[in-house]
């Protein structure tokens, strides 16, 4: 057994997958090809192209135009389906997915509840068919700050509470509002409850990560670009035991590094950070969660056994309830012993 073997062999968790850009592509075609896109968009054709090849510097308007093709509870179930099918080939148990209310909303007219209820639809499926559980945190898109009051009532309510919604977040480039416009939707989502995460530093590197930890308080971090240049704040986050969540992938798609060895992964472990890796948006990226382990090891240096620990972190960060969260701790512990034996000792 070689490392990528033991690293399929054990189970994982994803705690930062977003729904638009996680898709298959095939079935998103076909659910635009059904619900008439190609005939209603005049340049269809190349936003089909930008699915199989990414214009990185447009990641966010593929995956809104994009997401806007999903119209129908039924197409909302199909996609979050093929997410589970393509997490199991993966041997991800759990899985935390960003999704924004609304994109969706907006283009259906939908209503909340009948979102949720075909967000579950697909879960459900998902999890009698593959053993694949999945959460969601309801995303706020940083550049509509109007929609922040919306996505912290609906993730705060009582059709999110029985719908396996279990955070709020905040995403995308730094640099179209500031955090602060925010603050207000945070803190309901505290107030209320549920677990509040920030995409922050992408941009503005530890000054935005500054303002949004100032501003937001919130319990998990992604992204993070440029905490490594900041010592002070690297050495504050590590010492809070603030969890941060990263995609090697996304910054070498998106140019903050020219190669994968140059993701400071290494000094973040060694620092005491709780870290955890994503793959994020793998269809966009052109990853998966075990590519992802397969760069923490071949381009930044980790060894066997700090792999498989940032594997069981991500299961101790996630945001399961505690009973099940055991159950998949001791589950790992198991088949990560057996694998590393068969890794040690191979016949």
């Amino acid at each position: 057994m070689n490392l990528r073997e033991l690293i399929a062999a054990i189970p994982k968790v994803e705690l930062n997958l977003q729904l638009t850009g996680a898709f298959s592509k095939e079935s998103l075609l076909m659910i635009a090809r059904q619900n008439g896109i190609p005939t209603e968009l005049d340049d269809f054709d190349v936003w089909a192209s930008l699915l199989a090849a990414p214009d990185y510097s447009r990641l966010d308007e593929i995956a809104r135009v994009v997401g806007k093709w999903i119209r129908y509870p039924e197409d909302i179930a199909r996609v979050v389906y093929d997410i589970g099918v393509a997490l199991s080939k993966q041997n991800v148990r759990y899985a935390e997915v960003v999704v924004v209310p609304s994109d969706f909303m907006e283009a259906s007219r939908m209503s909340i509840e009948v979102f949720i209820n075909a967000l579950n639809d697909g879960r459900d499926r998902a999890l009698r068919g593959w053993n694949v559980d999945m959460a969601w945190i309801f995303g706020i898109p940083r550049d509509n700050p109007r929609a922040g009051d919306d996505a912290a009532r609906w993730a705060t309510g009582a059709a999110a509470r029985r719908g396996n919604v279990v955070a709020l977040g905040l995403l995308g480039p730094e640099d179209v509002q500031p955090a602060g416009q925010f603050r207000r939707a945070f803190a309901t989502a505290r107030k209320k409850g549920i677990f509040t995460i920030a995409h922050a530093g992408g941009l503005l590197g530890s000054e935005g990560l500054a303002t949004a930890l100032d501003e937001l308080n919130p319990h998990r971090l992604t992204d993070c670009w440029g905490l490594h240049e900041d010592e002070n704040a690297l050495r504050s986050l590590a010492e809070s035991n603030m969890p941060l969540v990263v995609s090697i992938s996304r910054a070498l798609r998106l140019g903050l590094i020219k190669q994968a060895a140059d993701y400071p992964l290494k000094q973040l472990f060694d620092s005491g950070l709780p870290i955890a890796l994503s793959s994020g948006q793998p269809t966009l990226y052109q990853t998966s969660l075990i590519d992802e382990y397969m760069l923490a090891h071949e381009a930044c240096g980790l060894g066997a056994d700090e792999i498989i620990e940032l594997v069981k972190r991500s299961i101790v960060l996630s945001y399961r309830d505690d009973e099940s969260k055991k159950e998949m701790l001791a589950s790992f512990e198991r088949q990560a012993t057996r694998a590393k034996k068969a890794l040690l000792n191979p016949e």
